[in-house]
C-alpha cells in the first residue's frame, strides 16, 4: 500500500540520496521516498521533498545544522525537518519553529487528514488562494504581499505565487531566522 494515496511525482529521488540518508530519517520517510520520489500529495499543499536539493538550495539561506533533515514544504513556504528525535514545522510566515509531536508513520498517515493539514499546518489560506493563483510547483509557494514581518495582512487575497526558495531567502534577509515558540 503506498504511503499516499494521492500522490504527484514530480522527480523520483536517486537511490543513492535515500541511502545516504537512511539511519538517519525514520524508515517510513525513506519508503515514502523510495515509492513517490519527490512532488505533491493530496491537494498539494504538502510537498515530499528530495533532501539533497532542498538541502543545496537552503545552502547559505537557513544555517541548518548537520542533523537536520528536510522532509516537506508546505504551498506557504512551511518547512518540515527532521531532527532526531522529532520533526518540526519552521514557519518562515510566522518567524517561529514548532516542534511536531507525532512519529513518522502517524505524521505520513495525518498528512492526508483534513484536520491535521488545516489545524495544525494551517492550510486555510492555500485553498483560498489555489482557484485564484493555481497549485503552485514543487519549487513554489504562496507568499504574503507584503510579508506578515514587514506589516502585511493574513488575507487570502493577498497571496501571491512565486519561488519557494527565494520567498525564504527574502524572509530571512528582512525578517532574520525563525525563532522557536516560546512556552
Amino acid at each position: 500500500m503506498p504511503t499516499f494515496t494521492q500522490f504527484t511525482t514530480v522527480a523520483p529521488i536517486a537511490d543513492e540520496t535515500i541511502q545516504r540518508y537512511a539511519g538517519r530519517v525514520p524508515d517510513p520517510v525513506l519508503a515514502a521516498w523510495r515509492e513517490h520520489g519527490a512532488g505533491l500529495a493530496g491537494d498539494g499543499y504538502v510537498r515530499l521533498l528530495d533532501p539533497d536539493h532542498a538541502r543545496e538550495m537552503l545552502d547559505g539561506v537557513l544555517g541548518m545544522p548537520e542533523a537536520a533533515v528536510p522532509v516537506f514544504a508546505t504551498a506557504l513556504a512551511d518547512l518540515v525537518l527532521w531532527i532526531e528525535p522529532l520533526f518540526h514545522v519552521v514557519r518562515f510566515r510566522w518567524g517561529i519553529v514548532e516542534t511536531l509531536h507525532f512519529d513518522a508513520a502517524l505524521l505520513l498517515a495525518d498528512l492526508q487528514k483534513d484536520e491535521v493539514l488545516d489545524g495544525v499546518l494551517e492550510r486555510g489560506p492555500y485553498t483560498q488562494a489555489v482557484g485564484r493563483l493555481g497549485v503552485p510547483g514543487i519549487d513554489e509557494c504562496f507568499g504574503y504581499v507584503p510579508l506578515l514581518a514587514l506589516g502585511g495582512t493574513t488575507d487570502a487575497a493577498r497571496l501571491d505565487r512565486g519561488g519557494l526558495w527565494e520567498h525564504l531567502a527574502v524572509i530571512m534577509q528582512l525578517a532574520g531566522p525563525p525563532r522557536p515558540r516560546p512556552a
